[in-house]
């Protein structure tokens, strides 16, 4: 072998050992990207899934807390309907009343809205062909029947001058429907 080839032969394996120095430090590197990589995905993962059970746990108490507002706005709805259902069947009860008693009533309503000066009760057509002979005196002075029907389901008109009274039964549960309404719940419920 020739100095050349020597040389040759020596830069040849500096240039190898170079190479495979590079080639060992690349694939360091590469290992090292790798690490981090792999590192920073498994760290994002985490972070993911944290985030998807946080966002799930908040999707799933919002689903009940709605639920539960569904079922407590239907149980409402039901009372109420029993409760008007109740209030209808009172005010129904009170009409159908044996003439004596709902007189009576019509009467006592009738005193407790009395007003200063001369009034006039008006009733239905039914009301007035029903009415008890001794009705007018339960009234006592100053209210008088008209013997004109008036154009109500039941209870009666009380009229003083232009001022109108209205007593049927409509309008007088329509007045006290909030106030019924709790009692009614209050008996149907507890």
């Amino acid at each position: 072998m020739s100095g050349l080839d020597n040389i040759l032969a020596r830069l040849k394996e500096e240039n190898e050992t170079q190479c495979a120095g590079i080639a060992a430090d690349a694939d360091a590197r590469a290992a090292q990207i790798v690490s981090l990589a792999r590192a920073d995905a498994e760290e994002t993962i985490r972070t993911m899934e944290a985030d998807a059970n946080k966002e799930a746990a908040q999707l799933e108490a919002r689903a009940r807390s709605a639920g539960a507002l569904n079922s407590r706005q239907a149980l409402l709805r039901a009372k109420i309907t029993m409760i008007d259902e109740t209030l209808a069947e009172a005010q129904s009860q009170l009409h159908g009343l044996p003439a004596e008693t709902y007189f009576g009533t019509l009467a006592a309503l009738a005193n407790k809205n009395r007003q200063p000066g001369q009034g006039v009760l008006c009733l239905n057509e039914k009301d007035l062909a029903r009415m008890p002979a001794d009705f007018a005196a339960k009234l006592g002075e100053g209210i008088t029947v008209s013997e004109t029907p008036a154009e109500i389901e039941d209870g009666f008109l009380l009229k003083y001058g232009s001022i109108e009274f209205n007593c049927t039964l409509k309008a007088l549960f329509d007045a006290a429907r909030d106030a019924l309404r709790a009692q009614a719940g209050e008996i149907l419920f507890g």
